[in-house]
């Protein structure tokens, strides 16, 4: 077992950086430490906290569902009253952790997308100018013609985008928990739990297609794809071959080190299947799901802060203990202020900014509605969203890198 782990990070497309503390080169020539330094080797196994991590980063999301699930309510009024408070939730999770992609992927946006050492420029123009470009070009063309049937591709396209996201931020939390717990996956091993996230993933596609045919959003009516039956059942057969190959492999890692990133498992199971299948058992639960998904991402995204304010201040007064009293509290204060300017942020992409559209452009509102820019804006924001992440958490970005790790 001398391949390294190699660690997605949430949102992300591909096997991203690959360490652990056995592998580096120092590794053996590390002094003895103890104290507050023992503390920080300890803490930095998690994200936060064992128990935390089981609650944010999945296992809650699983005890909830459960709860669902007995208790599930039957009337429409009940049901009702769920997808509010859905709603309503989203406020404080949803919205942030979407904003909190937007303040990452744009901080020093010139100089990452167009410094001739950033590895990652391309990305970060592609991602940051031409899709949405290409956004605003789609849409323009849709309204300019009138078409209600592009905009409802729009409306399946984030459906897909969505499922993509989900399912790679569940195994990206594998990943990482693996990491920092010195869990390494080889490539056979890492190869195969990916070919198991994408299948999942299209089967999601497939199956939300199945069941909701024609849905609407914010007005709009999007018709998604007829599922023959026999492709639904060929990919549910593929899909459980595919999870019972997965699970062998985790039973032989176990019989082999006697350890396994447990919290990440957890995770994984909990985004790629209940989270991603869900919504096959109702529609209703699509609107529950999101928060999950949030608290899930601003768990890992809060830390990346944390550790990047503390690295600020650190670098800035090199002679003060990070974690002591000199400046320790200074970095909560600057992920708050971050936190907080997310939920602004968040509150203006998802509410401010539509409403104002709605009431100021001009456009047939009898063939649109009233809320056209609703629709628009959460449809742009999920697909850009998705395509955002697949470029902050790569391997290749060392900001990433540096401060989650």
């Amino acid at each position: 077992m001398s391949t390294p782990a190699t660690v997605t990070a949430p949102g992300s497309d591909s096997p991203r950086w690959s360490a652990t503390a056995r592998t580096r080169p120092d590794a053996g020539a590390a002094p003895a430490i103890g104290g507050r330094q023992a503390a920080l080797c300890g803490r930095r196994r998690w994200v936060h906290g064992p128990w935390v991590d089981f609650a944010t980063l999945g296992g809650g999301s699983l005890v909830v569902l459960g709860a669902l699930a007995a208790l599930y309510p039957r009337d429409d009024a009940a049901r009702a009253a769920l997808a509010t408070t859905a709603l309503v939730l989203a406020f404080f999770l949803t919205y942030p952790h979407v904003a909190h992609s937007y303040q990452l992927f744009y901080k020093d946006f010139v100089r990452k997308a167009f410094s001739p050492e950033s590895g990652l420029a391309p990305r970060y123009r592609l991602a940051g100018i031409l899709v949405p470009a290409a956004m605003v070009v789609f849409f323009a063309l849709a309204l300019h013609v009138g078409s209600l049937a592009l905009l409802g591709l729009a409306g399946n396209v984030t459906l897909l985008m969505s499922g993509w996201h989900y399912a790679k931020q569940g195994f990206g939390i594998l990943m990482l928990d693996a990491a920092r717990k010195g869990v390494r996956f080889s490539a056979g091993e890492r190869r195969r739990l990916l070919w198991n996230t994408h299948l999942i993933w299209l089967t999601f596609w497939l199956l939300i297609n199945d069941t909701l045919v024609r849905q609407e959003l914010w007005g709009i009516t999007y018709y998604l794809v007829d599922v023959p039956d026999t492709l639904r059942t060929a990919m549910l057969g593929v899909v459980a071959v595919s999870a019972l190959v997965v699970g062998v492999d985790f039973l032989r890692k176990w019989r082999a080190e006697r350890t396994l990133p447990f919290n990440g498992i957890v995770a994984y199971a909990a985004t790629v299947y209940a989270w991603v299948l869900v919504g096959r058992f109702d529609p209703v639960l699509l609107l529950v799901v999101p928060l999950f998904h949030a608290v899930q991402y601003l768990s890992v995204v809060w830390r990346y802060r944390l550790n990047a304010e503390e690295a600020r201040l650190a670098a800035a007064f090199p002679s003060r203990d990070v974690e002591g009293r000199g400046f320790g509290a200074s970095a909560p204060a600057g992920l708050a202020r971050f936190a907080v300017a997310g939920g602004v942020l968040g509150a203006v992409v998802f509410w401010g900014a539509p409403a104002a559209l709605d009431a100021v452009v001009g456009y047939d509102r009898a063939i649109f509605g009233a809320a056209l820019f609703f629709f628009i804006g959460w449809t742009f924001v999920g697909i850009h969203h998705a395509l955002m992440d697949n470029v902050i958490w790569r391997r290749e970005n060392p900001e990433s890198c540096r401060h989650l790790f």
